[in-house]
């Protein structure tokens, strides 16, 4: 079997393993992981996806990535 590193959609960093984001649909690394955990929006994003998924709605984008991090990881 072949191993291949990935790259985290957030900082572009390359990982053994990555998460999904809670945010949005984006993979992460541990890094950026431990950072959206600690972020004040993280709970209120999961229970967004619960009540989502509770509908059936199983194809939810996700919360929106907060304007903090997007100005952190996309500037422009």
């Amino acid at each position: 079997m072949r191993y291949c590193k990935q790259i985290c959609h957030r900082c572009g960093t390359e990982a053994d393993s990555l998460r999904a984001s809670w945010f949005n649909l984006h993979m992460l690394c541990q890094n950026c992981l431990t950072e959206e955990v600690a972020h004040p929006l993280y709970e209120q994003a999961k229970r967004a996806e619960f009540t989502k998924t509770q509908t059936g709605n199983y194809r939810f984008e996700g919360f929106g990535l907060p304007d903090d991090l997007q100005r952190k990881y996309y500037p422009n």
